[in-house]
Formats: C-alpha cells, sequence, structure tokens
C-alpha cells in the first residue's frame, strides 16, 4: 500500500498494537489489503463463503437473468476477477482503485457495508468497470451480510469510494466521497474481463466486518475525528475499537510484505 501520512492519534494505537500483539490479529480490512495471499488460502475462503450460505443460513442464490457467463458467482470466475484486479494494482497502484460498498436502499440505519475493491485499467471507466461486474459484486455482498443485504439481493446499491480510504472513512473525513453506482451503463458490456477486477471482502473467526453510516448523499453522518487534542470531537469508545482494528489490519499487511 503506498505511504500515507497518519495522524498523531492514529500512531499512537498503531504503537499500542504494535507492541500488545506479537502475531497481528485477523481485522475487518486485513484479507482485502494482503495482495499477495497465496491462491490457496483465497480458495480457502470463497469455498467457504460459497457452501455454507444455502445450508447455514437457509439462502437461495438462484442465478438472476440476463447474468453474464463469465460474472456468475462461482470459483473460476471469482478467481479471474481477483488475478485481475491483483495484475492491475499492481501496475496501477491505488490510482485506478476504488474500495467498494453495498447498502440496502430501504435500511433506515444508512449503513454502508465494505465489501470489496475494484481496479481497471486506464481505457475503462468506474462506472463502466463497476456495471460490468455488478453481479458478482451484489452477490459477494448478500453472501458476505447475509442478513442485513441478502432480503435485498438483486436491488442492493453499490457505492464507491477512493483506493485504499477505510481509514480515512473510519475517520469521518468529510472529502472522502462516496459515489453512488449504476446496475446498468452503456457500453459496460464491451469491457473485457481483464479489464476489471474484483477483489472481494472475506470474514474470519467471527470478524464483524468494516462498515460506515453516511447520508443518502453518501456524507458522513457524524462530524470528523480530531487528529489530536484539537476544537473537534474526540472519538467514542465504538470508534476508538474500529480505529484500532483498522490499524491492526494495516500492520497485519506491513507484516505480510
Amino acid at each position: 500500500m503506498p505511504s500515507k501520512r497518519i495522524p498523531f492519534l492514529s500512531l499512537c494505537l498503531l504503537a499500542s498494537s504494535v507492541y500488545s500483539f506479537s502475531t497481528p490479529s485477523v481485522c475487518r480490512s486485513n484479507k482485502v489489503l494482503l495482495l499477495s495471499s497465496p491462491t490457496s488460502l483465497h480458495n480457502n475462503k470463497w469455498d467457504s463463503l460459497i457452501d455454507d450460505d444455502d445450508d447455514e443460513e437457509g439462502l437461495q442464490f438462484a442465478q438472476l437473468k440476463d447474468v453474464p457467463r463469465d460474472m456468475k458467482y462461482n470459483l473460476f470466475n471469482l478467481k479471474r476477477q481477483r488475478d485481475a484486479f491483483d495484475a492491475i494494482r499492481s501496475v496501477a497502484g491505488k490510482e485506478l482503485t476504488n474500495d467498494v460498498y453495498a447498502r440496502d436502499p430501504t435500511d433506515d440505519t444508512r449503513t454502508f457495508f465494505f465489501v470489496g475493491k475494484l481496479a481497471r485499467v486506464s481505457d475503462v471507466s468506474l462506472e463502466k468497470a463497476i456495471a460490468r461486474q455488478w453481479p458478482m459484486i451484489e452477490e459477494h455482498s448478500a453472501r458476505l451480510r447475509p442478513l442485513e443485504l441478502y432480503p435485498k439481493w438483486g436491488q442492493l446499491e453499490l457505492w464507491v469510494a477512493p483506493g485504499d480510504s477505510e481509514l480515512d472513512v473510519a475517520y469521518c473525513r468529510p472529502d472522502i466521497p462516496f459515489t453512488k453506482q449504476t446496475r446498468d451503463v452503456e457500453g459496460a458490456s464491451n469491457v473485457r474481463n481483464i479489464e476489471c477486477g474484483f477483489q472481494g471482502e472475506v470474514y474470519e473467526n467471527d470478524e464483524e466486518g468494516f462498515r460506515t453510516v453516511r447520508d443518502e448523499d453518501g456524507k458522513p453522518v457524524r462530524s470528523e475525528i480530531a487528529d489530536s487534542s484539537e476544537s473537534k470531537r474526540q472519538p467514542t469508545d465504538a470508534e476508538m475499537d474500529d480505529l484500532m482494528e483498522m490499524l491492526n489490519s494495516q500492520v497485519a499487511a506491513a507484516d505480510s510484505d
């Protein structure tokens, strides 16, 4: 991940997390940050996500109509799009990468769930890249959050934020935009599947997953968390827990490099 200036509060938390954990704990976003994880490990995670949902949760994921064959939710397609993500990311960095969030449009809490990351080549617009992969991303979102998102599978909203902006989102930075995407975009079907990629979030060890509360325009509902003891508000206990887990994930990512 490209280097980034970390605020004073984050440095304190990061130092605490390094001191407290000889082996960094598994946190909410480390799967999408560890881009060099072995393929076999990824496959085991996808196997679990695909195999467990119907039997354990009573969910039925019959294919929606008009889903392109190469975007159906199966291990072969998931691996190809993950490999495409890795290949594009390795060349373009985060400039052509976006974080992807999903939400139930009828949810009064206005909770946006982080579901993965998307990458695209420079000749493909963000709108086309996400529309091309929409069936896969939406079904992944419903499988990832069966309680909150599965009931609206087929009607979910997908939003994007700048790549690798999870920490800024956790801090409620007002300058981090969330942009609502459209399922059907003209020309999206002409995008080759290797010209865009998706690396989905996968939970481990009963993780709660990263989420954020935003208004209907995708702007943070809460005020920005202070970098230090200034006039801005200080984080709540729950937000401190979220930030600690986010920073732990960065430690895990750094140790894997």
